[in-house]
């Protein structure tokens, strides 16, 4: 580790590149899933519906609460933005599949939300400036 805390780039690359990997993967899932005609009925979509929520709302969770967590390793610092975005991507295909069973659009939705979390979230080095940054001009709110 550096002595500016931040990680190699490499490490943050290799989270950067599966990161990217993941929201691919829930973005072409969901081109397929519009491009296919299911046309099926669901039994009772409003209990797939609060199903697809409470797990994208967990995965939201998951993503902020393991990527915001600070740690001095590297691997572990790897560790948890992989567990916080394979969370929320869980939750996305999700609630893409329960789209693809029954067409309701609000499955579509939600997973649009959950892909917004992740997308909120891309990994910045620990160490560089532009996370928490103040962005203000330097003589605001002074008295």
């Amino acid at each position: 580790m550096e002595n500016n805390g931040s990680f190699p780039p490499q490490v943050v690359n290799t989270v950067r590149l599966i990161f990217l990997a993941l929201i691919a993967g829930c973005i072409m899932f969901a081109a397929v899933t519009l491009m296919t005609d299911a046309n099926r009925e669901m039994q009772d979509p409003t209990t797939y519906l609060v199903v697809g929520l409470t797990i994208a709302l967990i995965g939201i969770f998951g993503v902020y609460f393991f990527t915001l967590k600070k740690t001095p390793s590297p691997a572990q610092w790897t560790t948890n933005h992989i567990m916080g975005y394979a969370m929320v991507e869980g939750a996305t295909m999700v609630n893409l599949v329960f789209f693809f069973m029954g067409g309701n659009s609000q499955f579509l939705y939600v997973a649009g939300a959950s892909l917004l979390a992740l997308i909120s979230r891309y990994p910045r080095n620990p160490g560089s400036s532009g996370e928490g940054q103040d962005l203000r001009s330097p003589g605001s709110f002074e008295s």
